[in-house]
């Protein structure tokens, strides 16, 4: 399957994009102990909940569970449980989020006191990482591997470029819940919201098509 990533150096970009984050916290909250370890070895206390993808326990790639190329995996793509139970969030995603073919798109929390060891997750720089904070504890920082740090800001809609090293540390009392969203399709509303995202922010950054690397 191939699909168009924004290729471009800027690490991080404030999207437009808005949703009532609160209402979408506790439903997240309401699921926390569905939630499984993700990427255990590199992390401590990440854990995840796919609300679309292969299942609901299938937080990785999809390579991960014998598919060589998106296309198949695609077929088998749902929502899950955890979705209809998240009726605000699930509302957002099918009819306000500016796409129209999702991803593998996951409720991640990483626990009061966890962390997210320094990584990369793409060979080039790409915005693709697409990040809906509903809450972000005092203490809870995105690091990049130069150092800069990033407090994220709840209900703000974050492009991250992940190809940079980053990780991150939760030093505080309390869970953090975000929502990643991954997609397949550029709309043109999605490719005016990232363009005005750039401009805005005095950076450049061009359209590439390629074989789906999530």
């Amino acid at each position: 399957m191939k699909k168009d990533y924004l290729l471009t150096e800027a690490k991080i970009l404030i999207l437009d994009i808005h949703y009532p984050y609160q209402e979408m916290l506790k439903e997240a909250i309401n699921l926390s102990k569905r939630f499984i370890p993700y990427r255990d070895g590199e992390s401590a206390g990440w854990e995840s909940l796919t609300l679309y993808g292969l299942g609901e326990d299938k937080t990785s790639n999809f390579f991960e569970y014998g598919y060589t190329v998106e296309d198949d995996a695609v077929d088998d793509y749902h929502w899950t449980d955890a979705a209809y139970e998240s009726p605000v969030t699930m509302d957002f995603l099918k009819n306000h989020f500016p796409s129209k073919m999702l991803s593998r798109t996951r409720f991640m929390k990483l626990k009061a006191g966890g962390f997210i060891g320094p990584h990369s997750d793409a060979d080039r720089p790409i915005i693709d990482n697409i990040n809906l904070v509903l809450n972000n504890p005092k203490g809870c920082v995105w690091k990049w591997g130069d150092g800069a740090e990033v407090s994220m800001v709840p209900g703000i809609t974050y492009g991250m470029n992940t190809h940079y090293i980053h990780s991150i540390e939760n030093n505080s009392d309390e869970d953090r819940y975000h929502l990643i969203v991954q997609r397949l399709d550029s709309t043109p509303e999605w490719q005016s919201i990232l363009k005005n995202a750039l401009s805005k922010e005095n950076h450049k950054g061009q359209y590439f098509t390629h074989n789906t690397l999530s």
